[in-house]
């Protein structure tokens, strides 16, 4: 018997919400879903999108408070008003707390972080939609989806090599999730969904705008916090329409394999390498010419 009854039942219960929208969306692939909104704020969905939230630690948001803060005062109060705040239209988004990163290049990332409270209904807002995008997505695509990974779509390009496919072009997008056209997002968005209050909650996301470690409150007319939870769903929203749009070309272009933050680490970006284009072993892929090309 589990020690968690409440939260198990909680999750039963999402995944049986979450079967059920996948199959309503692979069942029709026109289909645009209008009553989504009161799933968001169901109980179940709530308590699931809490777990997630608290697995995944994270710092504070804007307004100073942590996972342990909401815990100390009590985890079903602070979601009980989530809750109550989302069936009465009075939630409202913070802004994101921007934290720059440095990269490998010298340049920064930067990665936008909400506030746990946003966090939590981001997560809700995921765990309704992604079912639904998801049986639209194509096989080609790896980066953040559930049961893909990127030594999955290492693995993809070690089996083209290896039938002969022996020119590799790396190709990154540049700063993507600042850049993408929200426009791009909503469009996304609109082929499944035609609901108005989550387009609303989705819209109120994107245009929260950001605080940066100087104080500044920024209100960028482009892109998604790379950092939010809903973000890489509406990023991959956007980049299926590459995918769908590859797909004619693929026999004469080549395949199209898409991941995302391929390895956290150098020595595992090291061994990557080494696996897909083998430098010092005679491999006869390396002998045939594999190329790697990279544009930023």
């Amino acid at each position: 018997m589990s020690a968690y009854p409440h939260i198990d039942n909680a999750r039963n219960k999402t995944h049986e919400l979450q079967a059920k929208l996948n199959q309503a969306a692979k069942a029709s692939s026109t289909r645009r879903f209008h009553a989504l909104y009161d799933r968001i704020y169901r109980s179940d969905v709530l308590d699931s999108a809490w777990e997630l939230v608290k697995r995944n630690h994270g710092a504070p948001g804007v307004d100073g408070i942590s996972i342990e803060d909401i815990e100390a005062e009590g985890v079903q109060a602070f979601l009980g008003e989530l809750q109550q705040d989302l069936l009465r239209h009075r939630y409202e988004p913070r802004p994101v707390r921007r934290v720059s990163i440095p990269k490998a290049d010298g340049k920064l990332r930067h990665l936008g972080i909400p506030t746990v409270r946003d966090r939590v209904a981001q997560a809700a807002a995921k765990l309704v939609l992604e079912p639904i995008f998801e049986a639209d997505f194509l096989d080609c695509s790896f980066g953040f989806r559930p049961r893909r990974s990127a030594h999955q779509a290492l693995e993809a390009i070690r089996a083209e090599v290896n039938r002969g496919r022996v020119h590799v072009v790396d190709a990154d997008i540049a700063a993507f999730f600042d850049s993408i056209p929200r426009e791009v997002i909503r469009d996304a968005m609109r082929t499944r969904i035609s609901d108005r209050r989550v387009l609303g909650l989705i819209d109120g996301w994107l245009r929260a705008g950001i605080i940066t470690a100087e104080g500044q409150l920024l209100d960028p007319d482009t892109g998604t916090p790379q950092g939010g939870v809903l973000s890489p769903l509406l990023a991959n929203a956007v980049l299926h329409r590459l995918d769908q749009a590859w797909q004619p070309m693929s026999i004469r272009l080549g395949v199209l394999v898409r991941y995302a933050d391929l390895c956290r680490h150098r020595h595992k970006s090291a061994y990557a390498e080494d696996r897909i284009m083998p430098r010092n072993r005679g491999n006869p892929s390396r002998r045939a010419g594999i190329e790697s090309t990279s544009s930023a």
